[in-house]
């Protein structure tokens, strides 16, 4: 993808155009009530959704004078996975984010979809947790929500299993997991993608 603009610095080009600012101030006031001004983990896998998280992360950063770290997962299943991370690490750069791979080393064979979300939630987990940081940031969007609804569903679960995905709560580690595009679809945010990159 190359980038329309060197970086999202100038946040004005952004913010003026209706979609992307009802995107990021709908960001904004979630990370605002939930993070504030403390540091936080942007969970980036490469999709247009997770740039859109990257994004909006980056202006946010930059508006509030906080440090984000943005992190990418390899998780080291596919024979091109680390390339791939690669690739995602030197788009970022794009919006002037350092981004950071972090590679599973245990083998994932069984229950892949699964065991590849733990390893992920953990490896990500314990970078916070070494470097004192307390939030975590995912790109989790309204299909999603009802993604998950459904498949709770199918397997019969009651009302209480049925319950959303919650915008904040803390996982097995401690960490709390922020997700602030609940209520966006991912066609939007594609589209907020877009506004800084193209195919």
């Amino acid at each position: 993808m190359k980038p329309k603009s060197s970086n999202v610095q100038n946040h004005n080009s952004f913010l003026q155009n209706k979609l992307t600012s009802k995107i990021y101030l709908q960001f904004e006031k979630i990370v605002k009530k939930n993070i504030g001004s403390k540091s936080f983990v942007a969970c980036i896998s490469g999709g247009p959704d997770s740039l859109a998280l990257a994004a909006c992360s980056k202006i946010y950063s930059e508006k509030n004078l906080i440090k984000v770290f943005y992190l990418i997962v390899d998780h080291n299943i596919r024979a091109n996975s680390a390339l791939e991370a690669k690739r995602v690490q030197k788009n970022l750069l794009k919006i002037s984010a350092k981004a950071k791979i972090l590679t599973i080393k245990r083998t994932i064979s069984r229950s892949i979809q699964k065991n590849a979300r733990d390893h992920r939630y953990k490896i990500i987990s314990d970078f916070c947790k070494k470097n004192k940081i307390n939030y975590m940031l995912t790109a989790h969007h309204l299909d999603d929500q009802i993604e998950n609804f459904y498949i709770r569903l199918s397997r019969g679960s009651g009302l209480q299993g049925l319950s959303s995905m919650k915008i904040a709560e803390k996982n097995k580690e401690k960490i709390t997991i922020v997700r602030p595009f609940l209520s966006s679809s991912k066609k939007t945010l594609i589209q907020i993608a877009k506004k800084i990159f193209t195919t």
